[in-house]
């Protein structure tokens, strides 16, 4: 049984040290005529690099990239895909922030990598392995408007597909896990299950790297008996917002990770680390035999960034806890 401190998707843009570049500032100075895409390139590289340095520095296990090129979880994958089109904003679940949708407007088709040469680029600026970022597949179909199948079965099912196909390109870039984000599956209902299956059936299957299907906002619970069988690597629950995860911990099968969410990333109050370490001790207590990644409920974009960084400290030293209490 490892403890492994790791984040559970993309980190603020913003810096928190006078003279840093702001990657905001300079994409708002191209769309504004002011600055090339070179510029915002650059910003984007010299960001990943201050965030895999910070996450280096404190200490983090499995860090990532951030995702600073991206807009949100999904579009930066979508657009990529033929047959999928970029339209107006949505709101993202129940949260203050917003998305550019997806519409499927043809056969959904991965045609050459999407983000296979950022992690290259990202990881050559990292003494650590990283861990990859995609979205998950059924979220990735909830999140689009579906004008080509009309049915949840086949569309998701095609998302599966495509996603594979890069999942496949991540591997090759030397991707050896791989998180997939998907929050649809806290709110699926059993009826849904279907839907999901056909989503992670063609994404899991031959996979060479290990993959961590991540649910923040909620449980699992209504689709994890059609989850449970498949061959993800790990769970990642969000035990702030879906406490309910709790419940599935003796259901994980084993040699399986189970990744704790247990620093809450809406809110801006620091956890102490005692308290989260207590918690990584009752999954323990429940499932001594899983592996651990103790992480964020959720991505930390949109909490203060200097707040963010003070969660990656008290993540660290909770890890840190938990494997002395181990």
């Amino acid at each position: 049984m490892t403890i492994q401190s790791t984040l559970a998707g993309s980190y603020p843009k913003l810096p928190t040290e006078p003279g840093d570049v702001n990657v905001r500032v300079i994409r708002n100075r191209v769309d504004a005529g002011r600055a090339t895409e070179k510029d915002l390139a650059d910003a984007v590289s010299a960001t990943t690099k201050r965030v895999l340095d910070l996450q280096e520095k404190q200490g983090v296990d499995l860090p990532m990239d951030g995702q600073i090129a991206w807009d949100d979880a999904q579009t930066y994958v979508a657009r990529g895909l033929k047959g999928v089109m970029i339209a107006g904003l949505l709101r993202y679940i129940d949260t203050n922030t917003y998305y550019r949708q997806p519409e499927i407007v043809g056969p959904i088709e991965w045609t050459q990598p999407i983000t296979a040469a950022d992690f290259r680029a990202a990881q050559a600026m990292s003494a650590r392995p990283l861990k990859a970022f995609l979205p998950g597949p059924y979220s990735l179909y909830r999140f689009s408007k579906d004008i080509r199948y009309g049915d949840p079965i086949a569309g998701a099912g095609a998302y599966g597909v495509a996603l594979a196909a890069e999942a496949a390109a991540l591997e090759e870039a030397g991707a050896t896990w791989i998180h997939f984000e998907d929050p649809w599956l806290g709110r699926a209902r059993a009826e849904d299950a279907r839907a999901v299956v056909a989503a992670y059936e063609p994404l899991l299957a031959g996979r060479r790297a290990k993959t961590m299907v991540h649910v923040p906002f909620g449980a699992p619970q209504q689709v994890f008996d059609d989850l449970r069988p498949l061959p993800w690597s790990g769970i990642g629950l969000d035990l702030i917002e879906g406490p309910g995860g709790w419940d599935l911990l003796p259901r994980i099968p084993e040699g399986r990770t189970v990744g704790l969410g247990l620093l809450d990333a809406r809110n801006t109050r620091l956890e102490e680390p005692a308290a989260v370490a207590a918690s990584v001790a009752r999954a323990r207590a429940a499932r001594p035999d899983l592996d651990i990644h103790i992480s964020p409920t959720a991505s930390l974009e949109y909490l203060p960034a200097d707040t963010a960084e003070k969660k990656l400290e008290r993540l660290v030293a909770a890890t840190r806890a938990a494997r002395e209490g181990a």
